[in-house]
Order: C-alpha cells, then structure tokens, then sequence
C-alpha cells in the first residue's frame, strides 16, 4: 500500500515537472526567432559576436566604437558559428542558450542519478529547475553567457564526481570543461577548490592530480595567449576592473535571502528541514558524511557564486541560477530521505505513509509557488511592428546616429555601430573606486566624451533613462522629441524595462 502511495506520489510532481518543462519550451521557442533585444544587454552581446564575425579582437582599449564587456569570451565564439550557419545572430545568441539549457536539464538528472536517487525522483530536480525560470529572470535562454556558463560547470562537477573504469581520462577531460565554464563566465573559478576537496576527501589521487593539471594548462595557456593577443586588455576587463566591485554586505546577510529566496523557496526549506531531522534521526555517521560532502562542494560553492554576484554593483537576479540549480538537486535528494522512508520494513506505516505525502505535498505547494504568466515573456506583434517601425525611422536620419542602448540596430540598418552604454559604465564606475583603473582608461573615456561633446553625432534615439540628456540638449544644439507619443515603444520584455523613448536632431550653431 506505502509503496502505491509513494508511487502516485513521485507520478504527480513528475507530471508537474513535464508542466514546467513544457511551458519553458514555448516561450523558448515562441521567442527564439524575435530579432529584437528581449533584455535591454542582450544589445550589447550582440555586438560582441558582431566583432567576432568581422574578426576583430574583443579586448580593446574603450573607444566610441567599441568597448567590450567584462565576461570572458567562450560565449560569444561559440554563437559565432551558430551565426555563420543560420545568418542571425539574435536567433544563434538564444539557440545557444537554450541548447545549454537543455544539457543543465540533462546534467541535472545525471548528477541525481550519480547520487543514487530514483529516475521519477531525478526528473523532479529538473522539473524544481525549469519551474524556477521566472526566479532567475526568465533566462533561461536570453542571449547572454549564463545558461553556457551554467551547463559546462555542472557538466564539469559531474565528470569530476562520478566514479569509471577510467577516472584518470575523465578527469583530464573534467578539468578541461571546467576551463570552458571558465573561459565563459569567470565566477566559475569559484568552484574549483570544491571540486578538488571532494575528490581530495574520497581519496582520489590520481583523479585529483589530473583534474588539476588539465585545467592549470588550459588556464595558464589560455590567459597567456590573451594577454599577449589583446596586449594586457584582456586582463584588465575580465579581472581587473570586476576586482573593483564592492560588495553589499546588506544583500549577502539579509535582502538577499529575505527578498529572493525564503519567499520563493519556502516549502522546499522546510522540507530540507524534515530531511535533515530524518537523516540524523535515521541514519549511520557514513550516510551523513555522504550527504554533507556533497552539500558542501556543491550547494556551497553555487550559493556563494549567486550571493556575491547579487551583492556586486548592478547585480540582477539571473545570477540566481547557479544556486538554483543546486537548490534542485537538493530538493531531490531531501524529498528522497523524506519519502523514501515508505520502503523501510522498520518504520511504522502509518509514519511511512505521513512523511511520503508530506514531502509530496511541500513539493506541490513548491511547484505552485513558482508559476508564473508564461505570457508576458513572449513579444507580440506590437513588438515587431514596433521594431521595424524603429528600423524604418533610422532610415530616414540623418548620420551619424548614436543609440546608446541599442547600437544594434544601427547593424540591422547598414550603418556603422557604436559602444553599448552597459560596457563604459562599468568602466566609470572601477575608475572611481581605483585610481590605477583610472589611470589606465582616462585618456580612451575622454576621447569617447569629446566626440559625443564635439557635435558631430547628427541625431541621437535616446532610451527611458536620463544618461545623455545634458549632452544632446537644447544648450548644445540639439531639439528632441518623443518616439512614443503616437506609437507604442520598443519595449523589453525581459530583465530592467528598457525602450527607446525619444529622438534629438542637431539643429545646428546657436546664435545669442
């Protein structure tokens, strides 16, 4: 009879997860194709494998033209190849990233089975994961680097943990994809002393050495030949100016968990609870061991990439996802140790009965919590047809045309690109909290102001913020006036909304 219950019980969050997983692949794919920016970054991604495609170095000075990003650069070469092929670069940035969803989904599964929890079970992980899509901000498949990060780390960990005939061979490969999870999104780096703990406490030696050695290689060579190629750009992008971030110490030991995760995750804490009061009621000291090392050298190092990307400067609540994902494969393995007490001979029924559906019902009131409006993430037509009509006014300007948030659409019109906004404010913002960051970038951001400042950008389409508003202003020659007062906006659906509010024309000498 327990064993029936446990059953339908395993059946009905598998079907939520089937839901969940569902409702993720049409918005994926009824977007996918949007040849407009749904998060108001993904501009400047799209820039980036622009200037892969024209072959061009990333890691430059900080110039009107260019300026690049503080990520490291594996994404965009690999959308690079996906744009070749399809021609779009819009559409190759999301496949990419939906195509590394789908191996965080696999990977998922594949670390709760390494984790001996039952196939109904490990499909619930990733049906806790898909689920969790409007936590992390719905993006799961926006183009930018964190679902690749994300997929190649866990492919990493997993690699890493799992146990062959051929463990030295998997653990050069491991270090080598853990290098990849770098060279995409360099907060990966974060995981690695775990990930050698864990190997180093179950007395895997020669795993470890090889782990190691591949991934110091790798690294090493790697940095190295960017260095040398970028001439020291590199180095100060993707270390140097992040390295100036401060941390906000408020997000990391309060607004962090009370607005993002106990509201979220409440149903799933308190069954975290219930196991671990099972597990320390139940279980050997080889069991409790076997679960704290796992909590530690996974769910640590994910919740801490997570928490101190949250606490820096702008961030946002896509750096959910690492601990997301570790949040569902813990969920997996806490609702495991709760029902799975059904199959022990020596526990009273009616308590096998109770704990089963207990941890069923938490996790249906989990899944519930978590829904979400799959349709205010996908564009309408009003979108297109605002996009289009943004493309058609372009056209018509006068150049050159300066679109702060949106210089991709410059490229959609034939003309000449500029740096996206995101790029120099980080660089501002390092500048004043180092004076050697400073020191290094000053002379390239004041060849950037006197351009903007010498009037020869003819017209400039601002975006809903006030950034430009003292450059492109009457006091400097320039009549503005809204894009949306007859028309609906370019509006992002994803992420900070974002849209292109009005239009500033140089009017030409004022005359006192």
């Amino acid at each position: 009879m327990s064993r029936k219950i446990l059953f339908v019980c395993e059946s009905t969050l598998v079907g939520l997860s089937i839901i969940a997983l569902c409702a993720y692949f049409f918005v994926a794919f009824s977007r996918i194709a949007f040849p407009f920016s749904l998060e108001w970054i993904e501009a400047n991604t799209y820039l980036h494998v622009l200037r892969v495609l024209q072959h061009k170095l990333i890691y430059i000075p900080p110039s009107y033209d260019f300026t690049p990003m503080i990520y490291t650069p594996l994404y965009y070469y690999v959308v690079s190849v996906f744009a070749t092929i399809t021609g779009q670069i819009m559409l190759s940035m999301r496949l990419v990233s939906i195509l590394a969803s789908v191996l965080i989904f696999v990977v998922i599964y594949a670390l709760c089975r390494v984790r001996k929890i039952p196939p109904l079970v490990s499909l619930l992980a990733v049906g806790l994961f898909a689920t969790s899509y409007a936590v992390t901000g719905y993006w799961f498949d926006i183009g930018k680097v964190d679902s690749l990060f994300l997929a190649l780390l866990l492919t990493g960990y997993l690699l890493s943990i799992v146990r062959t005939k051929r463990d030295n061979a998997v653990g050069v490969f491991a270090g080598f994809i853990l290098f990849l999870s770098i060279a995409t999104k360099q907060q990966a780096l974060l995981a690695i002393p775990f990930v050698l703990f864990h190997l180093i406490l179950e007395r895997r030696w020669m795993k470890t050495l090889w782990l190691g050695i591949s991934l110091l290689i790798s690294g090493i060579v790697f940095v190295v030949a960017m260095n040398i190629a970028t001439k020291g750009w590199f180095w100060f992008y993707v270390y140097e100016v992040p390295a100036t971030f401060q941390i906000s110490w408020e997000m990391i030991l309060h607004s962090f968990w009370t607005q993002y995760i106990f509201p979220k995750y409440p149903w799933l804490i308190l069954l975290f609870f219930i196991a671990v009061v099972v597990l320390l009621t139940g279980r050997n000291r080889k069991d409790i061991f076997y679960h704290g090392l796992f909590v530690i050298t996974f769910f640590l190092p994910l919740s801490a990439m997570s928490i101190v990307s949250m606490a820096h400067q702008w961030g946002w609540i896509n750096t959910l996802l690492p601990m997301v994902a570790a949040l569902s494969v813990l969920g997996a393995e806490a609702y495991q140790l709760v029902a799975a007490t059904v199959k022990s001979n020596h526990t009273i029924a009616w308590i096998q009965i109770g704990l089963c559906c207990l941890a069923s019902v938490l996790m249906i009131f989990q899944f519930l919590i978590l829904r979400y409006d799959y349709r205010t993430q996908i564009p309408t037509s009003i979108n297109l047809e605002s996009g289009y009509r943004i493309l058609d006014v372009i056209k018509k300007l006068k150049s050159p045309v300066f679109i702060p948030s949106s210089p991709y659409l410059l490229f959609m019109d034939d003309q000449t690109t500029h740096f996206q906004v995101s790029s120099l404010g980080d660089l501002y913002l390092a500048g004043q909290r180092n004076p050697e960051i400073l020191r290094s970038s000053k002379q390239y951001l004041d060849r950037i102001s006197s351009y903007l400042l010498s009037k020869s950008i003819q017209t400039a389409i601002l975006p809903n913020a006030i950034w430009y508003d003292k450059v492109f202003s009457m006091e400097n020659g320039y009549k503005c006036e809204s894009l949306v007062v007859d028309h609906p906006p370019l509006i992002t659906v994803t992420g900070s909304i974002m849209y292109l509010d009005r239009i500033c024309r140089l009017q030409g000498k004022i005359t006192k």
